[in-house]
């Protein structure tokens, strides 16, 4: 019969790794459980015996985001990807972070931080959708057309069938004075949204630029079988006429737009120059 001797013999307590292991594995479980604030509480205790781990720090930037906890989600999933670049999902992590940095500082009108936050992010991931479209937006919200231009264009070459990205991009090229560039986007929205009428106003305004006066005015007509109550719709579509020498249907038009925007003010001023011309 075997005999356990425990008299004289010195024991050896291990208190490291196993236990540490337990805490990460203790906080993502309370996380998926939605108990944040214990599980914020587990892995900040692993996080201080292991502080070059970057899992724990990830794993600690989630739960802190979870609980709204912003600021301090951000700056563990930068000590993440500081710890290890090239963890695909730790870069993700990294860049999720700096793009909704970089959507509060926009919001709290900091857009020298909102530009630095989402080019970081896309830096880290260069195939961010969101963050790109983002910043296109916002240079072109700052009239930095150029810089919007480079953005909506990289976007639509990663995202051809979606609609928006064209029309940002058609837009971009429309104030920028490339109609031609311009129309040939907006056909790409009109491709893949066959009905949407502010596309077709969009085209024929293009049109209208570029001196293409019967495609524009095919255009307007296509736009006001869809959706006649946009005021913008008839101010174009008047302006084109004018420039054909129809002024009587362009006082149509113009008028028209004034019954559904009373405040219009450029088809205000274009009928008082047709009344100034007799008309």
């Amino acid at each position: 019969m075997a005999r356990f001797f425990t008299t004289g013999l010195g024991l050896v307590l291990l208190a490291g790794c196993a236990s540490l292991g337990g805490q990460l594995q203790r906080g993502q479980t309370l996380s998926a459980q939605g108990r944040y604030d214990e599980a914020i509480a587990a892995l900040s205790q692993a996080a201080q015996a292991e502080p070059k781990r970057a899992q724990i720090q990830a794993e600690l930037s989630k739960a802190l985001a979870a609980k709204g906890m912003a600021d301090e989600s951000f700056q563990a999933a930068k000590r993440a990807y500081a710890m290890d670049p090239k963890d695909p999902e730790i870069r993700l992590l990294a860049a999720q972070a700096y793009f909704r940095r970089g959507s509060a500082y926009r919001d709290a009108g900091k857009i020298s931080d909102a530009y630095e936050s989402w080019q970081k992010a896309l830096e880290i991931n260069p195939d961010y959708v969101e963050a790109r479209a983002e910043l296109g937006k916002l240079y072109s919200d700052q009239g930095e057309d150029a810089q919007a231009e480079q953005q909506f264009q990289q976007l639509v070459q990663t995202q051809p069938q979606d609609a928006e990205m064209h029309r940002s991009l058609g837009l971009t090229y429309y104030r920028q004075g490339k109609y031609n560039e311009s129309i040939l986007q907006f056909q790409q929205v009109l491709r893949l949204l066959p009905r949407d009428a502010a596309a077709y106003n969009n085209l024929g305004s293009a049109y209208l630029k570029d001196g293409q006066l019967d495609e524009a005015i095919t255009a307007f007509e296509q736009a006001a079988s869809l959706d006649p109550q946009m005021p913008a719709l008839h101010t174009n579509w008047g302006t084109a006429c004018f420039q054909q020498g129809r002024y009587v249907r362009a006082r149509q038009e113009w008028e028209q737009a004034l019954r559904l925007d009373p405040g219009g003010e450029t088809a205000k001023q274009n009928l008082q120059t047709l009344e100034g011309l007799g008309y």
